[in-house]
């Protein structure tokens, strides 16, 4: 693929979009978030477009999300959950948008706002001012958060074990993926990296030396050997952090469940 031309069908897309929610007055607010504004794009970036809409129409928008892309040029196929105020489009010949639709009236300063956006219609000054009213304010990593991502991680770990045991090794090596991501955000909690921080680099060119090493060395083939010998190499990683993190936030979890919990699975 020609990255010129993705480039040049992204530009498209993004004014096709943008052309089409403006002309409806029940669009107050269009802006972009992710690379495209934070100037860490390439030609395979896709557009993160947010949309804010009067409290009247944000349902009809809500409930048309899966079907104003397809009368747009090149569509090709949604990708959607249930019960969620976005969808993400793909459209030829690899161009993607994930557009969320904000209602107005629900819409608040919050410090995702302080990311790098490019404001593209705001006719009453409504996203300017927001943006403004967030200046200032902190990410800051909650409990709940923690709690959730090691429970997560040490299920992930545990379920490896499980399913590779059974001889369900595409599955086990799905679980090493999600055990993956954990480190990973356990690897940014403790270098006090921001959502900011993500914007401008991938984990790839942002994670510890040591942690990326490791998940290199990580991946293997589809042998029962080779995911046991992968998992053990990363429950020693993840076992490290977990006693880094208990050290650095104050956790109401035991550290000794869960050190229990992860050298179950090491030698």
């Amino acid at each position: 693929m020609d990255e010129r031309s993705l480039t040049a069908a992204r530009d498209r897309l993004l004014e096709t979009a943008v052309q089409s929610f403006s002309a409806d007055p029940a669009i107050t607010g269009i802006f972009l978030g992710g690379s495209l504004p934070a100037g860490s794009a390439d030609a395979w970036s896709d557009i993160d477009l947010r949309v804010v809409v009067t409290p009247g129409r944000h349902r009809h928008y809500v409930e048309r999300r899966k079907e104003i892309p397809k009368q747009w040029p090149g569509f090709l196929f949604n990708e959607w959950l249930p019960g969620t105020q976005h969808c993400v489009s793909h459209f030829h010949p690899f161009g993607k948008i994930d557009i969320f639709y904000f209602d107005a009236e629900a819409l608040a300063p919050s410090p995702w706002l302080r990311l790098p956006i490019r404001i593209l219609h705001d006719p009453e000054g409504i996203v300017a001012d927001l943006v403004e009213r967030s200046q200032g304010m902190p990410f800051t990593v909650s409990d709940n958060d923690l709690d959730i991502s090691i429970s997560k991680g040490l299920a992930a770990a545990h379920e490896t074990y499980r399913r590779t045991r059974r001889g369900e090794l595409f599955y086990a090596l799905s679980l090493l993926d999600e055990l993956r991501q954990h480190i990973m955000q356990a690897d940014d909690w403790l270098h006090d990296r921001t959502p900011e921080t993500a914007v401008v680099a991938k984990f790839d060119k942002r994670g510890s030396d040591a942690v990326l090493e490791v998940l290199k060395a990580s991946y293997g083939p589809c042998e029962a050997d080779a995911v046991m010998a992968a998992l053990r190499l990363l429950a020693e990683t993840y076992r490290a952090q977990l006693m880094e993190l208990h050290a650095s936030f104050d956790l109401a979890r035991p550290l000794a469940s869960d050190l229990e919990a992860i050298d179950i699975l090491l030698p």
